[in-house]
């Protein structure tokens, strides 16, 4: 395991146009990964190795489920070899629209540092199966090299603010943010139940996260107290 830790350090030490979730795809011969925080106010995805997998990383932070959310939440790595199997109710909203978008297989690894967990590194196979025991321990290795690197770019970084090289997604979670304030400002809630209630309201009308508070932030939609549309479609004028 070390050296594979060590190989990868030495990957992504150098530049490449593809990103930190490319160099895993590459490294890992995944068909896609992404990584995303879940911890602290950046909350949300950081990348994404293409757009299929940022669809499905935007998917389980807008749902609040999926193989990322249970990897995180138990500290343990969260496996589906084939979403068309068997287990559809292992996540009844996520998979559907998962394998609309072209996943089969999932593999979701928690970025620890000690006790903390800071976010999770999941991976995508656009075929059914599992993964090799070679693939298995290198995710393992290359998930503690991501949460080290995570963390010592954020030790540079102001309070807060996600540092610069991690911030792939920064438009869209700056844009998340503002519409969670936002909407917690509306309904005179805290900031975290904004985030929910706009969450909710994504997942009811079928559209991204970063669909929704676009329109939040713009003013063409306002969420009312018990979530619903506001007579105009939720728009306001």
């Amino acid at each position: 395991m070390l050296q594979v830790a060590v190989a990868f350090a030495r990957h992504i030490s150098q530049p490449s146009p593809v990103g930190l979730c490319g160099v895993c795809a590459d490294f890992l011969d995944v068909s896609g990964a992404g990584i995303t925080l879940m911890s602290g106010l950046n909350s949300g995805p950081v990348c994404s190795s293409n757009d299929r997998s940022g669809a499905i990383e935007d998917l389980q932070f807008t749902l609040g489920q999926g193989p990322c959310q249970d990897a995180f939440a138990t500290g343990e790595p969260v496996t589906e070899t084939d979403l068309a199997g068997n287990r559809v109710n292992r996540w009844p909203q996520f998979t559907p629209q998962a394998l609309e978008i072209g996943a089969r297989g999932v593999f979701a690894y928690p970025l620890s540092a000690g006790p903390a967990r800071i976010g999770v590194l999941t991976l995508y196979q656009d075929l059914a199966g599992a993964l090799t025991e070679d693939q298995e321990a290198d995710c393992r290795a290359v998930a503690e090299v991501i949460a080290q690197t995570i963390l010592t770019s954020q030790a540079a970084s102001r309070p807060g603010v996600l540092a610069d090289e991690l911030d792939n997604a920064g438009a869209h979670r700056a844009e998340v943010h503002q519409a969670s304030g936002m909407v917690a400002v509306q309904l005179g809630v805290d900031v975290a139940e904004g985030a929910l209630r706009l969450r909710a309201h994504s997942y009811v009308a079928g559209r991204s996260i970063a669909d929704v508070a676009a329109d939040i932030v713009a003013r063409r939609l306002r969420l009312s107290g018990d979530d619903q549309d506001d007579g105009d479609g939720g728009v306001s004028r």
